[in-house]
């Protein structure tokens, strides 16, 4: 499947938005929030979102099927780190490499700005996931007992980092 990737504005924002919903509502373990909480929320808090965060998309014939996005920390102590979230991608386009292309622009711009690692965290039952990000550099360095309550259910979250200043296993940067 041909994609395009590119960094989301508040043009994307109703896009955003629907993909969001879909990532929560198919996959409610994998997230913070919920979707009964996202659901209400009107566009313009997505336009809001996108224009203080960086995001990036996938794209098949103009339809948005993969996100990714990362925040700054914002204390001076702490401004070289920042954090990946909302990653999701569509069932049709999983394993065609949009979620790596997508945290690799992530990386590269995280870099461009002085950033330099990247933290996330992933349901510890989410081996897909798990394993999607440990082959774009990131590794476990921690564990968050009962991070989430899912469907009356605790969810550990594994702590990951990829030091962008050092080269993920097989690349050179």
């Amino acid at each position: 499947m041909i994609y395009a990737i590119r960094r989301l504005d508040a043009k994307d924002a109703a896009s955003f938005r629907d993909v969001r919903l879909e990532a929560f509502k198919t996959h409610p373990e994998a997230f913070g929030s919920s979707y009964d909480e996202l659901v209400s929320k009107p566009v313009s808090h997505f336009e809001e979102w996108l224009t203080d965060m960086v995001a990036y998309g996938a794209f098949v014939d103009d339809q948005l099927l993969a996100i990714g996005a990362y925040f700054r920390e914002r204390g001076l102590k702490m401004a070289h780190r920042a954090y990946v979230i909302s990653m999701y991608c569509a069932p049709q386009l999983r394993g065609q490499g949009a979620a790596q292309e997508i945290i690799e622009q992530l990386a590269d711009h995280a870099r461009s700005k002085g950033i330099i690692q990247l933290h996330l965290g992933v349901g510890a039952t989410s081996i897909a996931a798990k394993k999607s990000y440990e082959k774009a550099g990131f590794k476990t360095y921690g564990v968050e007992p009962r991070s989430l309550f899912v469907n009356e259910k605790y969810i550990d979250e594994e702590l990951m980092v990829r030091l962008l200043d050092e080269a993920p296993k097989g690349k050179k940067e």
